[in-house]
């Protein structure tokens, strides 16, 4: 059989032969096949194949003829069976093709305009709308807004805290727990989002520009998909304690808990770290409060009058001191009084890993506030601030319950790596 048939050839006469494999391999793919015009394909191959005419095949399918040769043809010549249409000769050569492509990954357009202009400009060539709307979508693009992600995030940070977290996780004892804790502050204002409405209709929503908020810290614990969550007039030190107590009170047979939190200041400041009995925090928090003595910055160098008081406080409690020397250095900064200063007791139950600046993918209760959202906020109207914190609180206390153990799949420790941002 000639491998290169032609329309002509196959209007005069005729029928394609199949080996029984191709048959059965057809029949097969026929059954499976959803799309209407492959299986017209299929039906026009097994047909021709069993001594069917064109003209009885046309008419058995509704269809054309030449419709039928051009299927026996592309399968005879190519083994097309997919109704693909590769579109007309691209105006630009291989290379300024590929060169296009590089330029629009790098290069965000927002719209076929903005693509014609720069490639008659570039390239001298002129397409029109839909030319050029072919064009994107035989190059596998397709309109869609870009992911944001934070411009100074650290790659190789992020990396270091990943093995950290798996040495954590893979040494974990049997009364430990990892929580990752956050805050969030979602307002009553209507938030509008994305969904399905039927074609050609405008759908209305009622918006509220209310500005009040509920202030949550929470904590998620991703093995019982437990979370926990405490409402606070403002987010800061004394509210990061208040929910570390609540914890401490909400597990009390677990012996440690290690918390996964970011460096916000509500986490990391003075008061926080003299309550989990990390060393500098906890010292200077110590010396302000029995002896008001208020350190400066840790490059800072110690006063004559710093290094008097300190040496009165030698006098009184020798036993703060762990390099009791260092009053009689001519100049101290503030860091390296800290480093002479004795270790504090830790936290009986917390310890804190702080997360690298700018990793809100490595903090997976970042995607429970999303969930959040999506169940009480994304298109809902509240009349008033109580029904909407009402609306929040009830989440966190009735549904979350329900529908967390289905959430496994999206909320977890499947860190999203952060691509680099062209």
């Amino acid at each position: 059989m000639n491998c290169n048939l032609k329309l002509s050839d196959v209007l005069i006469s005729m029928n394609i032969q199949l080996t029984q494999a191709q048959k059965i391999k057809l029949e097969v793919q026929h059954r499976k096949e959803r799309n209407s015009k492959i299986c017209d394909r299929i039906k026009a191959v097994l047909l021709s194949s069993e001594g069917w005419t064109q003209s009885q095949i046309a008419q058995a399918l509704r269809i054309h003829e030449t419709t039928v040769a051009n299927h026996i043809i592309e399968y005879s010549n190519q083994k097309k069976l997919k109704n693909e249409s590769g579109g007309s000769e691209s105006k630009l050569t291989i290379e300024q093709t590929e060169e296009l492509i590089s330029h629009l990954e790098k290069n965000t357009y927002p719209s076929t305009k903005e693509i014609i202009d720069y490639v008659q400009k570039t390239y001298a060539e002129k397409y029109t709308q839909q030319g050029m709307y072919n064009w994107l979508k035989q190059n596998k693009f397709s309109y869609k807004a870009p992911k944001g992600i934070p411009l100074k995030h650290d790659t190789g940070r992020q990396e270091t805290f990943k093995e950290k977290y798996n040495n954590i996780k893979s040494t974990l004892k049997e009364n430990e727990k990892i929580l990752f804790m956050d805050s969030v502050h979602p307002t009553q204002a209507t938030k509008i989002s994305s969904g399905w409405i039927r074609k050609g209709v405008e759908k209305m929503i009622a918006t509220v520009a209310g500005r009040s908020r509920v202030n949550l810290t929470g904590a998620i614990d991703l093995e019982s998909m437990s979370i926990f969550t405490g409402e606070y007039t403002t987010i800061d030190g004394e509210a990061t304690i208040d929910f570390l107590k609540y914890l401490d009170n909400s597990t009390g047979n677990t012996d440690r808990i290690h918390l996964i939190a970011d460096g916000g200041g509500a986490h990391t400041c003075k008061a926080v770290g003299a309550f989990l009995g990390i060393k500098d925090p906890f010292n200077r928090k110590y010396l302000e409060d029995e002896y008001q003595i208020k350190l400066p910055s840790d490059k800072k160098n110690l006063t004559k009058r710093f290094i008097k008081q300190l040496k009165d406080v030698l006098n009184k409690e020798p036993e703060l001191f762990a390099d009791k020397k260092i009053v009689k250095v001519k100049q101290i900064t503030a860091k390296m009084l800290l480093d002479a200063l004795r270790k504090p007791p830790p936290h009986k139950k917390f310890v804190l890993h702080i997360l690298p600046p700018y990793s809100p993918n490595l903090n997976p209760i970042e995607r429970v506030w999303k969930v959040m959202n999506e169940h009480v906020r994304n298109n809902e109207v509240f009349s008033s601030f109580k029904e909407f914190k009402t609306a929040i609180l009830n989440f966190f206390k009735n549904e979350w319950n329900a529908i967390s153990n289905d959430l496994r799949t999206r909320i977890n420790d499947n860190f999203e790596k952060l691509k680099t941002v062209f």
